[in-house]
């Protein structure tokens, strides 16, 4: 829903996460975040579906040109498969490389100010995550490393933009209140939480999420800030 008197806004593009057959209520992130946009009164949300490459950039650019607010958030969920992103059944989805060339370009000319990668695997590139936002409006990006959970990463994403939309403008110069903000949304959460069902190689909560961060201001570089994070919450890394 959509009010005139909101200062922020929630731009969610979402891909389909099972065909009719596999669940025909056909799942959706939305109501959660609509249930926190009923609660907060403060943002609106702008909700679109995408199948594949065409559709994701049409849904990008018809939502940032009907936006008005003065700070901007962007929630991307869908299947990732590392270096490829939504997708599904006949449908083939787009390169990882695509997606965040996009995001790029859509920084330059709108006020978005974090974005998460609701998806499996695509916080493995962190380079990549780093390169979108040099030198662009994004302060932050999240994503996730592995084959997620779908109920409790969206449970994870909806406590990430709870504290996110929280930040003051003057904030978002100071890496610190960044990733205070960031841990006050994850420590509501069990670290050891394997939230990565890899049969394998199960993968647990801690070591499972990247953060990159930019504050805003002259001379900021974007960093990886997963580590930072961790420490900040106290969690500790399995391997290496």
């Amino acid at each position: 829903m959509v009010t005139g008197s909101s200062a922020a806004a929630l731009l969610i593009l979402e891909g389909p996460w099972w065909t009719p057959e596999q669940k025909p209520k056909r799942p959706s992130v939305l109501p959660f975040f609509e249930g926190m946009e009923n609660y907060r009164g403060d943002f609106n949300i702008y909700y679109s579906n995408f199948y594949e490459k065409n559709g994701f950039i049409r849904a990008l650019r018809d939502d940032l040109t009907h936006t008005r607010e003065g700070r901007l958030f962007l929630y991307v969920a869908a299947h990732g498969y590392q270096r490829m992103f939504a997708g599904l059944a006949s449908k083939r989805g787009m390169q990882l490389s695509t997606l965040l060339r996009e995001l790029k370009n859509a920084a330059n000319y709108s006020n978005i100010e974090g974005v998460v990668l609701g998806s499996c695997t695509v916080g493995s590139n962190v380079e990549e995550f780093m390169n979108t936002i040099k030198s662009s409006k994004i302060v932050w990006m999240f994503g996730y490393t592995c084959e997620i959970d779908w109920m409790t990463s969206t449970l994870i994403d909806l406590s990430v933009f709870e504290q996110m939309m929280g930040l003051e403008k003057s904030q978002l110069r100071n890496r610190q209140q960044i990733l205070d903000r960031f841990a006050r949304a994850l420590r509501r959460f069990d670290q050891d939480y394997l939230i990565c069902s890899e049969a394998a190689a199960p993968v647990r909560l801690a070591d499972a999420v990247t953060l990159v961060i930019q504050p805003r201001g002259r001379g900021k570089r974007p960093e990886d800030a997963t580590t930072l994070l961790q420490e900040s919450l106290g969690w500790s890394r399995e391997g290496p």
